[in-house]
């Protein structure tokens, strides 16, 4: 359809925020349709849309109703998944995968907790590893300035037993 516009693409042309054609499109302010779950306008400015002037291209379908009337099957629409409706007592089923859903919820805030006490445990050890490092370092430093002196202390003595 070349004169139609989805909502974004008119919103960007034109300038118009999407919220605003909605509330056109919902008060029939402007010429839209509905084809395959979306609303397409008619690629004109605003101003040129009239109230009375609201179209449907041969073979669209008209926009589902807006009111909240009870459903005659049993399917409800939600998100664009058609589900069957569970009565209240659910049933064996629904019962069964609710303990299922509570036992996978304890499971997990079990396996949850010891996670957490495993990343205490590291931290702790962590902390102690870095404090070890630091001694280590500390003492090689000290023995090294050790050695220096006595290998400095030996080539005086050295020397001076050169010069006797």
């Amino acid at each position: 359809m070349k004169n139609w516009l989805p909502l974004s693409e008119y919103s960007t042309k034109y300038k118009v925020s999407i919220s605003t054609l909605r509330r056109r499109i919902k008060s029939d302010e402007v010429i839209y349709c509905f084809e395959e779950g979306k609303y397409l306008l008619k690629d004109t400015p605003l101003d040129e849309h009239s109230k009375k002037m609201v179209s449907r291209p041969q073979g669209s379908v008209a926009p589902p109703p807006q009111g909240k009337e009870p459903r005659s099957n049993n399917l409800s629409e939600e998100s664009g998944v058609i589900k069957e409706n569970i009565p209240p007592s659910g049933g064996p089923f629904l019962s069964a995968a609710q303990e299922m859903l509570s036992e996978l919820k304890k499971a997990y805030s079990i396996i949850l907790q010891e996670k957490e006490e495993q990343v205490l445990l590291l931290r702790d050890e962590v902390a102690d590893l870095r404090t070890l490092v630091r001694v280590l370092e500390e003492e090689n430093l000290r023995l090294k300035k050790q050695q220096e002196s006595e290998s400095f202390s030996l080539d005086n003595w050295l020397a001076a037993d050169a010069d006797l």
